[in-house]
């Protein structure tokens, strides 16, 4: 025998033994792995960081126009469990702007290494836990981005976890990968660019400053965007070379499609929302990565901004709205989304991952059956019809986009919209406003600008929140009619559970309490959302016993996100 063969020989009973004892690499983003996270920190500091938010309105300091909003939150040290595996002394903070600020569950950064230790999760020094405060069903933002990267698009990968802190548990979050350096070795040759993230940020003189530098903070001189800024400022003959010196307008039209397919009405052509931009050193061009997707799967978002556009686009993105105003540039829109179609949007294998991700997480939520059962079933109802919904037109004349190019938050100069209301109300478990059946009472003088508004039909009402949206929150509301109309103007307060007591001054600031402003028919379940409040509630009482009084008073005022009719038309 030979040595060569005496050496098989040998190796092959060895090849066939169990393989035990070699290591596997674990994979912290598995999808059918639930992540048990357990946060252990000094009370004071978990109170401290998670009453942390963004001074939304400017009422605390004056806002910068055209600078990225400061951050205001602060990392804190304690130690974290996963899988029961401890971390001691990582850095923890809260996250989020506004759908997902949350001081009850707040969304939260975990740096392993934060304060020196040189520890990782799995390869994870980053640890983004999202609170799916917006998305009753869980999935969304993991059936997004695992769609974004089917269609070729660079995207973060996403799980879930039980998250636990201080021994009370806070329901399932999404494990989200985080967006920085370890994301961009992944997906690109090189990993020197600039990334930058995008939050109400877009191409435009006025927006390009808001952009946040998440990575060469320090040494980037941001002559990037100056130059994008200016390719979308050309006339449009000269438009898409210019454009696509600066934007890989390939990659970008498979994104905005994708946007458009699964519905992302707070991302970047929806809302210049929810995105990063990464200029790839190999190109020298910006490539464009979908994030903060709790919001998709939704036909409209109710922004007026949306109100009379095609259901197959949106273009409120610079980019988006200069391209889809031309004729080659709506072409090639339609061409792409016929495309992500076709290769990517699967329903029998959405609906098929959307069973076997509810089988998973269902007994772990902290809402409700009766609030979370019907979340999944809107997803599901989304992704069975949403073909059908674009049908129409994909298949006759490409629709225009009507609306103007969004110039920028509301002129200090527009007319505000102010409501001063007393108000007496029972707390009541049922969420019944109707005029029939009306619990309170109150007193509303309602000014437009300078111009008194006669209110009629005045009613109050207390409950916790009948939304998934910041549950088990209260909820004051305060609707009148308006005189000779059977329109109804609304005012919710949803009052974060901490401050919800009696007191001569609560902020309604768009954290302590978020304040929403609504329109609709008399009679009607919904109303649609014309403007965010802020100012200050009083309360006398507070009680959240069934029967018991809730009274007080409270001033708000809105710019409005369209105009206020105030007689409108009859059907």
């Amino acid at each position: 025998m030979s040595r060569l063969s005496f050496v098989q020989i040998a190796i092959v009973p060895f090849l066939l033994l169990p393989c035990a004892n070699i290591p596997v690499q674990a994979d912290p983003f598995k999808v059918d792995r639930l992540l048990d996270v357990k946060v252990a920190m000094p009370a004071a500091d978990w109170k401290k960081m998670r009453y942390e938010h963004h001074d939304l309105f400017g009422l605390i300091t004056p806002r910068k126009p055209g600078k990225p909003r400061p951050n205001p939150y602060h990392y804190f040290k304690g130690n974290v469990t996963i899988g029961g595996k401890l971390f001691k002394n990582v850095g923890l903070r809260k996250k989020g702007l506004l759908g997902s600020v949350n001081a009850q569950r707040p969304s939260i950064k975990i740096n392993f290494d934060k304060f020196g230790a040189e520890q990782e999760f799995e390869g994870v020094s980053l640890m983004t836990l999202n609170n799916n405060d917006t998305d009753a069903s869980l999935v969304k933002q993991h059936l997004a981005y695992e769609l974004f990267r089917k269609a070729g698009i660079p995207a973060p990968r996403c799980n879930f976890a039980r998250v636990t802190v201080n021994g009370e548990y806070l329901g399932v979050y999404s494990h989200v990968e985080s967006v920085r350096k370890d994301f961009l070795k992944r997906h690109f040759t090189k990993a020197s660019g600039n990334l930058y993230e995008g939050q109400i940020s877009d191409f435009t003189e006025k927006a390009a400053g808001t952009f946040d530098a998440k990575v060469n903070a320090k040494k980037n001189d941001r002559n990037d965007l100056l130059k994008a800024t200016k390719a979308l400022a050309v006339p449009d003959e000269q438009l898409f070379d210019a454009v696509g010196k600066v934007i890989n307008l390939n990659d970008f039209y498979r994104y905005w499609a994708m946007e458009g397919l699964i519905g992302f009405n707070d991302g970047y052509s929806g809302n210049q929302n929810n995105f990063f931009i990464y200029n790839d050193p190999q190109s020298g061009r910006f490539k464009f990565i979908p994030w903060g997707a709790d919001g998709v799967f939704r036909a409209r978002s109710g922004k007026a901004s949306q109100a009379g556009t095609p259901m197959s686009v949106m273009a409120e993105g610079v980019v988006a709205h200069r391209l889809y105003k031309t004729e080659k540039g709506r072409e090639r829109y339609r061409s792409e989304l016929l495309k992500v179609l076709d290769e990517v949007w699967d329903e029998q294998a959405l609906q098929a991952k959307l069973d076997k991700l509810t089988r998973m997480l269902r007994s772990h939520t902290h809402l409700p059956p009766r609030l979370y059962d019907p979340a999944v079933d809107s997803v599901r109802r989304f992704i069975s019809k949403r073909r059908n919904m674009l049908g129409v037109e994909l298949t006759g004349p490409i629709p225009l986009w009507p609306k103007k190019m969004r110039s920028g938050p509301t002129s200090a100069n527009s007319k505000s919209l102010t409501m001063k209301c007393t108000f007496n109300t029972k707390w009541t478990e049922a969420g019944d406003l109707s005029f029939e059946n009306k619990i309170g009472q109150c007193i509303i003088e309602l000014i437009h600008g300078d111009e008194p508004i006669e209110i009629t039909d005045m009613r109050a009402h207390a409950a916790l929140t009948q939304g998934t949206s910041r549950y088990g929150f209260p909820v004051i509301s305060a609707v009148g009619r308006l005189s000779d109309s059977q329109q109804e103007v609304m005012v919710n307060l949803m009052v974060d559970p901490g401050f919800y007591k009696v007191s001569d001054s609560i902020p309604i600031d768009g954290f302590t309490i978020w304040g929403f402003v609504r329109m609709g028919r008399q009679g009607s379940a919904k109303f649609k959302r014309i403007g965010w409040a802020k100012g200050e509630l009083k309360l006398t009482a507070a009680s959240r016993n069934e029967g018991e009084t809730v009274a007080g008073y409270f001033e708000a005022s809105c710019n409005l996100f369209g105009k206020l009719n105030s007689k409108p038309k009859e059907n």
